[in-house]
C-alpha cells in the first residue's frame, strides 16, 4: 500500500457576536482513516523591528473520533471567541499583529502507516507518541463597526526641541574659546572639546526655554463630533508664533531591543489636511477621523501608536513646533 497524504482546508470568519469566529475544516484522505481528536489552538505573533513575539491565546477540542472514507471530504464545523481586550490585526512601518489558527489532528495509531509524514516526524513518533499532523491558517482579527471616540479633556501644548536653539550657542562659544586660544596662553587641549560641547548643549538649553517662554503658553481642548472630532485651541495673550498652521498625526513606535544596545524606530502612519490658526482668540478647528480603523492608541510591549496635534509657525525667522498628545479608542 503505498503511502497517502491528508489533506487539511482551513476556513475562518467572523461571526455576527463580537470577537467570536467559525471556521470549518474540510479533511480527506487517499486512504480509509480514524482520527481519534483534533484541537484547535490560537495564536498571536508580533514581528518587524523588535523581538517577535508569539503567544498561545487558547486551545480547545474540535471533534473526537472521526472515521474519513477514501477520497471523501469531511467537512467539521468549529467556533471560538477571543478576549475582547486582544488586539486588532495590523500591518504597519515597523510591526505587524497577526492571529494564528493551528489544527492539530491525531491520527489512530493503527493507520500512522498510510501517512506520508516523512522521517523526522516518524522519529518523533517513536520517542513521544505524539501521532499528529498539524495544519495552521492565519486569519483577521478586526471590527468592521469600529468608530473612533478622542478623550476629551484639556491639555496645553509643549515646543519641540528645535537645533537651531544650538546654533546661538555654537557661535558664541566657539568664537570665545577661538579668542582665547589667540590673546592668552591657553594652549589646546583634546579634553577642552568635550568641556565646549557640554557648554554648548546646557547653553542651547536656557536658549530653548527662553524660547518657549517668548512664544507663550496655548491650550487645547478636545470635543468628538460623530465621524470627526473638534479641536479648540486658545492661545495665551502673549502668544507669538506667526503664520501658524495645524494637523494632526499618528506615530508609530517601535523599540528594537535586540542588539547590544536600544534602537526606537519611528514612522508617521498617518497625516491630516493642514489647516490655518488665528494667532489671537480661540480657534475651532474640525478634523476628520482616519478611514483606517485600526490606529488607535496602544501601548504593547515595544510597541506605541500614539496620535499627537501638531501646531507649526515662525518665531524670530525660525520655524517652531508645538506638539500635544491625545488619546484615541475603538467603541
Amino acid at each position: 500500500m503505498s503511502n497517502s497524504i491528508l489533506n487539511c482546508n482551513i476556513q475562518i470568519s467572523e461571526t455576527t457576536f463580537k470577537n467570536q469566529y467559525e471556521g470549518i475544516l474540510s479533511i480527506n484522505c487517499q486512504e480509509n482513516l480514524t482520527i481519534d481528536r483534533i484541537l484547535g489552538t490560537i495564536y498571536f505573533e508580533a514581528r518587524g523591528r523588535m523581538s517577535s513575539i508569539k503567544k498561545q491565546l487558547l486551545s480547545f477540542n474540535i471533534s473526537s473520533k472521526k472515521h474519513i472514507t477514501k477520497d471523501e471530504i469531511i467537512k467539521i464545523p468549529f467556533t471560538f471567541q477571543l478576549e475582547e481586550s486582544n488586539l486588532e490585526t495590523y500591518t504597519g512601518k515597523n510591526v505587524s499583529f497577526f492571529y494564528n489558527f493551528e489544527a492539530k489532528i491525531q491520527v489512530n495509531e493503527e493507520d500512522l502507516e498510510k501517512l506520508d509524514r516523512g522521517i523526522f516526524k516518524r522519529v518523533k513518533s517513536l520517542f513521544t507518541a505524539d501521532y499528529s499532523s498539524k495544519f495552521s491558517e492565519y486569519f483577521d482579527k478586526k471590527n468592521t463597526e469600529t468608530e473612533y471616540k478622542i478623550s476629551e479633556k484639556h491639555q496645553p501644548f509643549t515646543l519641540s526641541f528645535n537645533i537651531s536653539n544650538l546654533y546661538l550657542p555654537l557661535g558664541l562659544i566657539s568664537s570665545l574659546y577661538i579668542l582665547t586660544l589667540i590673546y592668552t596662553t591657553v594652549e589646546f587641549n583634546g579634553f577642552h572639546i568635550l568641556f565646549l560641547i557640554i557648554a554648548i548643549i546646557l547653553v542651547g538649553n536656557l536658549n530653548f526655554k527662553r524660547n518657549s517662554k517668548k512664544i507663550g503658553k496655548i491650550s487645547l481642548k478636545t470635543i468628538n463630533d460623530n465621524n470627526s472630532f473638534i479641536c479648540l485651541i486658545k492661545p495665551a495673550k502673549n502668544f507669538s508664533l506667526k503664520k501658524s498652521k495645524i494637523h494632526y498625526q499618528i506615530i508609530e513606535k517601535v523599540v528594537d531591543k535586540r542588539g547590544t544596545s536600544s534602537t526606537t524606530n519611528t514612522e508617521i502612519i498617518y497625516k491630516s489636511t493642514i489647516q490655518s490658526l488665528n494667532n489671537k482668540g480661540t480657534s475651532e478647528i474640525r478634523f476628520d477621523f482616519p478611514d483606517n480603523k485600526r490606529l488607535a492608541s496602544l501601548e504593547f510591549d515595544e510597541v506605541t501608536i500614539y496620535w499627537e496635534i501638531v501646531i507649526t509657525g515662525i518665531h524670530a525667522g525660525t520655524s517652531e513646533n508645538l506638539t500635544c498628545i491625545i488619546e484615541a479608542y475603538n467603541i
